[in-house]
């Protein structure tokens, strides 16, 4: 599970509707937000390819001016949970959570 702290600004006057969007997104919970549109949020994802979609998603409502995380944490499967592996183009395997999958999205 991967855990962070992301630190939205948003337009004054556009705050209350990009807070209903951001609420929308999948494991984003907002948690304070000032009156310059200042927004402190926290994303959890599966893995760091899901969190970093989840961030992305984020930064591209319409009136979010920046989107920052600002702490991240990702504890460890414990030995009972399952592992999903992926197979790439090249033949090699990953698991969910390693970071080929952030940099595949982002190409």
């Amino acid at each position: 599970m991967n855990i962070s702290g992301v630190l939205v600004h948003a337009r004054p006057e556009r705050a209350a509707g990009i807070e209903q969007k951001l609420v929308n997104i999948p494991g984003v919970e907002v948690h304070a937000i000032s009156p310059e549109g200042r927004m402190v949020l926290t994303i959890e994802a599966e893995h760091a390819g899901h969190m970093a979609d989840t961030l992305v998603a984020c930064q591209n409502i319409a009136g979010v001016l920046s989107a920052a995380m600002i702490y991240h944490h990702d504890e460890e499967l414990d030995e009972d949970e399952m592992v999903s592996i992926d197979i790439d183009q090249s033949g090699l395997e990953h698991k969910a959570g390693d970071d080929w999958n952030v940099q595949e999205a982002s190409k």
